[in-house]
């Protein structure tokens, strides 16, 4: 049987660690506007960032999260971005909204079907899949997602355009195969000088709510000649076949990110059909890390800089 001192020896790490996340999320709440920036871009990619002159992917998402354009925070609203989506590719590909609200009670969830999928418009990540509401405790759902209303996710990585958006709750409809989600295929298309072609990467993501798996091909479905730092990949081989809708998702990709330098247009296939998830300006609060390295610059080179986003 372990003594005191052994298990308090194996808690203490843990708790330092606890002690350590708590520092640094104060720490980042807390730091002037430049200190803040540079220190996260040095944290990820081991230099500092030129906001003045960005040449770098990297470098050029950073610029975005500080000087945001209006228009961003359209594009990053989940609600939103729909009338965006519906006037320049049509209402088609949007998910079924069953719902939106700024306040959830037990009653709010009574009205919704048995399945559905539940996520703050104003945040990434902040999402639950029900399956089966009947065996959910109501009470702890309403709590979860008025939790999510009352953080300010700008405040995380600093990502500005998330400020100007009116915290909501989306209900929609919840596309599920034997209890899982799709694939996620995010297409990041590049906009550089007039008159040239966009260029494209696509990332497909496996097992989202599980062991996710990340893997990188280009639009004409070839293997992209980089990776993503510390992200596993797939060794499904299926996923060498391109699906029979790309053309299509390319399509619809280069029309919501032609008036912009990059924009990333996140799909999901589900019943024959494509629906797309959303719009992501600022991917990874700019830590997108790339091996080999060069191609943050390379990448940055297809970026069309400077931005002159539309109105919002």
């Amino acid at each position: 049987m372990p003594s005191i001192k052994g298990l308090l020896r194996e808690a203490l790490p843990l708790k330092i660690l606890v002690l350590h996340r708590k520092a640094q999320k104060l720490l980042d709440l807390t730091l002037p506007e430049p200190i803040f920036y540079q220190r996260r871009y040095f944290i990820l990619h081991g230099k500092f960032c030129n906001f003045k002159e960005p040449r770098c992917f990297s470098e050029k998402i950073f610029h975005r999260m500080r000087y945001p354009s209006p228009i961003f925070s359209v594009l990053a609203d989940k609600v939103r971005v729909r009338d965006y989506i519906e006037k320049n590719v049509g209402s088609q590909y949007l998910i079924p909204n069953y719902l939106v609200c700024e306040r959830v009670t037990t009653k709010t969830l009574e009205t919704l079907p048995d399945s559905f999928v539940m996520k703050a418009n104003h945040s990434s990540g902040q999402i639950k899949i029900v399956t089966e509401k009947h065996k959910e405790d109501f009470a702890a759902l309403a709590r979860t997602a008025n939790d999510w209303l009352k953080k300010d996710f700008s405040r995380l990585a600093r990502e500005k355009h998330y400020a100007s958006i009116r915290p909501k709750i989306i209900f929609e409809k919840a596309l599920l195969s034997n209890g899982e989600p799709p694939d996620d295929y995010k297409f990041n298309v590049f906009n550089g000088a007039p008159g040239t072609p966009p260029y494209i990467f696509i990332q497909v993501m496996q097992g989202r709510f599980k062991k996710i798996t990340q893997n990188l091909f280009l639009e004409d479905w070839s293997i992209a000649p980089f990776s993503r730092v510390e992200k596993k990949t797939s060794q499904d081989q299926r996923l060498l076949t391109p699906p029979k809708e790309l053309p299509e998702m390319l399509s619809i990709a280069k029309r919501l990110a032609a008036p912009f330098g990059y924009l990333r247009v996140d799909f999901y296939l589900y019943d024959r059909k494509i629906y797309i998830g959303e719009l992501t300006i600022t991917p990874g609060g700019g830590g997108y890390r790339l091996s080999p390295p060069e191609w943050d610059l390379i990448l940055g080179r297809k970026f069309g800089w400077p931005e002159k986003p539309p109105p919002a």
